[in-house]
């Protein structure tokens, strides 16, 4: 009788403690963990100066404007829709009338404008202003304001009510739209805030508020961001509660994570050699797509008493690379070697455009005639970019047979960055990342900020000005190929590649849409497989 009892009493605790009746036990969710190779340094909108910053910050801003994953036309995000007036010089955009911060306030065009007005400011330690000083009295505003906040008014930038901004500019210029892809800040807690002082608030480590698809739960430096999907997303709260964003900085030990089932995806620059490897295995899936950046190593051409100073030194610097080698031997054929700034996902690209081939005779030929019998240079290269390690070395073998010594000099990411921004280098292996525009303002300017190479060409000038205010896209391919010839024959950098963005992704994760522009385009559609438990 006392078994009988026992045994009765088991089984009730069973059924307590699993369920009655045909209940199953709830699945937990399953997490994402996505591969970085650095840390992020900031994750204001405005002050994003590295790659991997601005793709951990797509996971918790949304923009006002996005492109097209094909067309890389632009598309409404935060904006609902917009309209063109005055012969394309004013817009009036509309907000989604149901966007929230995270904190409850509603988003209004008065964030936009602060935002723009931030960007505008004097002091402002960001980089973005030279892609608004087409916006009327934007010059005006940076040159002459007075005060330490991002107050008072831009001449063209009108808030006519809550959800709707107008811009005017001062002339017409056919890339605008693309310039807006970036996220406004929130006016109510930041307004108070000097202007200098944005790029080191607290708001730079935490982005909170947001109104992105995630919100940040925690950051521990060298290791992960842990985000966690916004239940107020004005697209739909995400479907993939966590996302750990986790720092590891050696390809190989990402490759084991992602093997041992350790991660979900190691995206953009998975290493070509492994790609077979990856791609016979069962949990895995490799997805592909061409990406608007390209690698290139650059010249420091700001010093006038530098021998890279010498067009004749560039030029034949310009000669030593296969090009097309470079693309079957270090990408594995994935990627397009590339001749100059124009892209093949731009509409003004032309594939048979070619002025500098691999020619070590003439190049040679060259360096004498500029009197630079040898050379001794140095190429800085962030560690742990293997092929752009191996771009170098090849670069190196190629220069000793023409007397030019390279010194190859592998930088941790923050050193190299460092050294970049003091210009302490002749040479720079370096990616950059292209607008979806084929306008070259912004690195081929003389007047740009993102001209850091320094380079100056008036008649390059006068062209892209020209290219800017056409709204027709033949005159504005023939004008960006004229400039993109000028700019090659001056050989202020070496084109290498446009290299593909190769991601290795578990087998079940559905709805993961790459973009030539950023990881994250639509994680908040991205899930995993229902499970059904028994």
């Amino acid at each position: 009788m006392r078994r009988t009892i026992l045994y009765i009493t088991a089984v009730l605790f069973l059924l307590i403690a699993t369920g009655c009746g045909n209940n199953t036990p709830e699945a937990e969710p399953r997490d994402l963990h996505v591969a970085a190779l650095a840390n992020p340094i900031n994750l204001n909108p405005l002050f994003l100066r590295d790659a991997v910053s601005a793709e951990a910050a797509t996971l918790l801003h949304a923009p006002l404007v996005t492109t097209d994953p094909e067309t890389l036309e632009p598309k409404p995000r935060l904006f609902a829709s917009w309209e063109k007036k005055g012969d394309n010089l004013v817009y009036e955009f509309t907000l989604h009338e149901d966007v929230v911060w995270s904190d409850g306030t509603p988003l209004t065009a008065k964030d936009v404008a602060f935002t723009l007005r931030t960007i505008c400011h004097p002091d402002n330690t960001g980089w973005m202003f030279p892609l608004m000083q087409y916006i009327a009295g934007a010059e005006e505003y940076r040159q002459e304001h007075e005060g330490e906040y991002a107050d008072g008014e831009i001449d063209g930038i009108a808030v006519v009510d809550d959800l709707t901004l107008k811009i005017e500019l001062k002339q017409a210029h056919a890339p605008f739209l693309t310039y807006l892809t970036f996220a406004p800040l929130p006016s109510h807690v930041l307004a108070e805030t000097r202007v200098s002082e944005l790029e080191e608030h607290p708001y730079s480590r935490t982005a909170e508020p947001g109104v992105g698809p995630y919100l940040l739960e925690k950051w521990r430096q060298d290791e992960y961001l842990h985000v966690r999907a916004n239940p107020d997303y004005f697209l739909g709260e995400p479907q993939i509660k966590n996302i750990y964003y986790r720092v590891i900085t050696n390809p190989e030990a990402q490759l084991i994570e992602l093997l041992a089932g350790k991660l979900d995806m190691i995206p953009t620059a998975v290493k070509v050699e492994d790609i077979h490897t990856l791609a016979t295995d069962p949990e895995i899936r490799i997805q592909q797509n061409p990406r608007l950046v390209y690698d290139y190593i650059g010249m420091n051409i700001s010093d006038e008493d530098s021998v890279l100073s010498d067009k004749k030194v560039r030029t034949a610097l310009s000669m030593l690379l296969d090009k097309e080698g470079l693309v079957e031997n270090l990408l594995l054929g994935y990627g397009e070697p590339l001749h100059g700034p124009l892209l093949p996902l731009h509409f003004a690209y032309d594939e048979d455009f070619i002025v500098f081939e691999e020619n070590l005779p003439a190049a040679r030929n060259l360096l004498l005639e500029s009197g630079n019998g040898s050379l001794d240079l140095t190429l800085i290269v962030n560690a742990g970019n293997v092929v752009r390690e191996n771009a170098a070395l090849i670069f190196k073998e190629q220069a000793a047979k023409i007397g030019v010594d390279v010194t190859v000099k592998l930088l941790e990411w923050e050193a190299f960055l460092a050294a970049y921004r003091e210009g302490d280098y002749d040479l720079v292996a370096l990616g950059r990342g292209a607008d979806a525009d084929p306008d070259l303002t912004f690195h081929w300017h003389s007047e740009s900020a993102g001209n850091t190479l320094g380079y100056k060409n008036e008649k390059v000038d006068q062209l892209l000005e020209e290219g800017a205010a056409s709204v027709d896209k033949e005159s504005r391919s023939e004008i960006y190929r004229r400039a993109q010839q000028i700019i090659v024959e001056d050989a202020p950098i070496i084109w290498l590649y446009s290299r593909q963005a190769v991601h290795a992704v578990s087998k079940d994760l559905t709805s993961f849409t790459p973009h030539p522009e950023m990881l994250f385009y639509n994680v908040h559609e991205w899930h995993w497989p229902i499970r059904e438990d028994n």
